[in-house]
């Protein structure tokens, strides 16, 4: 509505004369939100000339009883409204449920690829410790070699079939393998 300054049922009348007819209507048939129902009726059956005095009170009741029935009706959805903490509460537990229903099926696949890695890792590691117990037992068996092919040198020396410098020189070869 436009603002007016209200002073009296006559001034009220006055307004109410100058709307136009649309505005009149709407606000007909949303009496029972205006804050002058009785005058505005008055309006209306004086502009169209439809409705007597009590067929306007008896409307007027009815309307009222409408609103009386609205404000029931939204006093019952209101208490079944729930809190806003209840739905902030219901929405947090619900993203709590979604982040351990994923968090766990996180673990899990960590848990499958730990897995695979461990027993790579354990294949690995039998095979590079037997590949190292081959490579001491060769390194042992070569040494073993070496040495023994050292005394022999040694005792060819010994014997004279070889000289020092030549011993010396099959010494230095030996001991660089070993």
């Amino acid at each position: 509505m436009i603002s007016v300054e209200i002073k009296s049922e006559k001034s009220i009348k006055e307004y109410l004369k100058t709307l136009p007819d649309d505005t009149i209507i709407k606000y007909y048939l949303d009496v029972e939100y205006s804050p002058f129902p009785v005058l505005l009726v008055e309006e209306y059956t004086r502009r169209f000339k439809r409705k007597t005095k009590d067929e306007i009170i008896k409307d007027l009741k009815l309307q009222a009883r409408f609103a009386q029935k609205k404000t029931q009706e939204l006093g019952k959805m209101a208490k079944k409204h729930k809190i806003i903490d209840d739905i902030t509460r219901e929405k947090s537990e619900e993203m709590i449920q979604h982040a351990k229903k994923r968090g766990y099926s996180i673990s899990e696949k960590i848990a499958k690829k730990g897995a695979i890695l461990g027993s790579k890792l354990k294949k690995k590691t039998k095979s590079g410790i037997s590949s190292g117990i081959k490579t001491g037992k060769n390194l042992k068996d070569s040494s073993q070699k070496e040495l023994d092919l050292l005394q022999k040198l040694g005792d060819l020396q010994k014997a004279g079939v070889i000289t020092k410098k030549e011993f010396q020189e099959k010494k230095k070869k030996i001991l660089s393998k070993i």
